[in-house]
């Protein structure tokens, strides 16, 4: 793959889209050709991330079937809809579906390339999003219960005092249990910590939201 990204061109007007693979590829993108919808589905998930240009109306299995299939499986491609002379309102329809854009046939090769480095800009970027969640998660896990609920007492900017009373500790063991959470995730300071929470969607509950 390249590094302006990979592009995934599903239509069935074969004249078409062999245009518009050979225009993308010239500009340096990693282009892969499919005929129909069904095609794409059966594989799309051991192709690398990147951007659909899809044809709307297809027989067999339509742009909206595809998209609303992807979208079941979890798919992280991005989607561009092609659409056709009074489709308007189904393009429309499908950036509700969680299309990224549509562009009209016909269709300048400079507008598609504008659109699908968008595309491809906006899956990195939650791409990026999504590795930093999982790693976040991944050092929360280290902690134990306990340490989870002094956790969430310093992303709530408690003070010891408070967190050992909520959670009916002293205040020297929480002092403890502080120092261990703070060695275990990494962090040196309570916005780092907090940040941290942020990442990883973490939300307190239990004794430590709850006033005695």
């Amino acid at each position: 793959m390249t590094e302006r990204g990979a592009v995934y061109i599903v239509d069935d007007d074969a004249n078409l889209r062999s245009e518009l693979a050979d225009a993308l590829a010239a500009r340096g993108f990693a282009v892969r050709e499919f005929a129909d919808g069904a095609a794409l589905i059966a594989d799309h998930a051991t192709y690398p991330p990147g951007c659909i240009v899809l044809d709307l109306n297809m027989p067999g299995v339509d742009g909206m079937e595809v998209q609303r299939t992807l979208a079941r499986e979890g798919s992280v491609h991005k989607i561009v809809m092609l659409t056709g002379a009074g489709t308007i309102s189904a393009a429309v329809a499908a950036l509700h579906g969680g299309a990224v854009d549509f562009l009209e046939k016909p269709l300048r090769v400079d507008d598609l390339v504008a659109v699908v480095d968008r595309a491809l800009q906006r899956q990195r970027h939650e791409q990026h999003e999504r590795a930093g969640r999982a790693a976040a998660i991944a050092r929360l896990d280290r902690l134990s219960e306990r340490e989870h609920d002094v956790f969430s007492g310093i992303t709530l900017g408690l003070p010891n005092k408070i967190i050992a009373y909520r959670l009916g500790l002293s205040v020297r063991t929480v002092e403890t249990y502080r120092a261990n959470v703070m060695d275990k995730l990494g962090v040196r300071s309570l916005s780092d910590a907090v940040k941290l929470g942020l990442e990883a969607g973490h939300e307190p509950k239990g004794d430590i939201v709850r006033i005695r």
